[in-house]
């Protein structure tokens, strides 16, 4: 009979070795995030991570840790509550605690607060390229909350989010913040979300191509309030659904939602605005301030102190919009800004962030 030989206890633990690098070669890998584990910050797992990997962040505060986000297929979320990216010092690169360049990035249970940068558009992310969703995330006290680029692939969807009082301190009249400033991407998708309390700029701004804004709550509140609730400056095509959208007394102009208003760069153009609640605290509002030549689709609104009317706007290039320019530059020319609040920025076009 052959005798078996059998293993010594090196060949197994060779052995072991060898398979697990080679089962790891092929699968996404966890990675476990928390003051218990190895990984004690989200940016050191992020460099680490592979593409399709999942990073698990234990809920709590992580303070001044920043990162991008370059790999695709990856998922980022908060366990047992929402992990806290909370910036209270320089942003490295000026941009966003975190900025996102790959394609199908998932973020979920995330809080991000306190973004500042010179350039007075610090995020709580930032979207370069790719697509991105967020998932239960909150963006709060930035000075921009979600800010994206001008990259005409990119999408992104926001779900079952907030976004709160990202605004200048002090707030600035002629370099507006806003809660969400999307621009012209592929797509925007915001649906069962929550966006208040910005105070000069908008609380949602969209240059899309496609925007889809859907079953949300957009509402000012206290003294100095938004300007637009919604602007689409570009056009594209949009849809506006069965929101709940409140102007307080405190607001900037007289209109809920803008279209067109900085030339319309696409195409296609079609706005449908149907089943919203649109609520005025005081005085007499528009639902839309329609600065394009298309013909809006209004369909069973229930509006308060609001007329389904159409504000007309004003023609980009045209005689009112030069003379508006000319205004706007003498205003500055002659410190009008300072410490003022009672211009329109839309009107006067203070609304560009430096985007990269």
């Amino acid at each position: 009979m052959r005798r078996r030989l059998l293993p010594t206890p090196g060949l197994l633990v060779l052995a072991t070795i060898l398979f697990l690098v080679l089962f790891d070669s092929g699968q996404a890998k966890t990675w476990l995030v928390g003051p218990d584990f190895q990984l004690k910050s989200p940016s050191v797992a992020i460099k680490q991570a592979k593409d399709g990997d999942t990073i698990k962040i234990i809920s709590g505060i992580y303070e001044n840790d920043y990162a991008i986000i370059n790999q695709d297929n990856l998922t980022i979320e908060g366990v047992n509550g929402l992990a806290h990216l909370k910036s209270s010092g320089r942003v490295p690169g000026g941009k966003a605690i975190w900025v996102t360049n790959g394609e199908n990035i998932i973020v979920r249970n995330i809080e991000f607060s306190g973004a500042k940068v010179p350039d007075k558009n610090g995020a709580g992310i930032r979207m370069q390229r790719g697509s991105l969703t967020l998932v239960n995330c909150y963006f709060h006290d930035n000075q921009m909350g979600l800010l994206t680029s001008n990259n005409p692939k990119a999408i992104l969807i926001v779900e079952n989010s907030e976004f709160s009082h990202n605004v200048l301190t002090p707030p600035q009249l002629n370099n507006p913040a806003h809660n969400i400033y999307v621009g012209a991407i592929s797509q925007f998708t915001l649906e069962n979300s929550i966006s208040r309390g910005a105070q000069y700029g908008h609380n949602v701004k969209s240059r899309a191509r496609n925007t889809l804004i859907r079953n949300n709550r957009i509402f000012d509140e206290g003294k100095i309030s938004s300007s637009y609730l919604i602007d689409l400056p570009n056009g594209g095509i949009a849809f506006i659904e069965n929101n709940y959208l409140f102007k307080n007394k405190g607001k900037q102009n007289n209109a809920v939602i803008s279209y067109g208003a900085e030339g319309m760069k696409y195409g296609g153009n079609s706005l449908e605005i149907k089943y919203n609640t649109a609520i005025n605290e005081e005085g007499l509002a528009f639902l839309l301030r329609n600065h394009a030549s298309i013909t809006v689709k209004m369909t069973e609104n229930n509006l308060t102190n609001i007329s389904m009317s159409e504000v007309p706007g004003i023609e980009r290039g045209g005689f009112w919009d030069r003379l508006k320019n000319s205004l706007r530059d003498y205003a500055k020319d002659i410190g009008y800004f300072e410490g003022n609040d009672n211009i329109d920025d839309n009107d006067f076009g203070y609304d560009k962030p430096n985007v990269d």
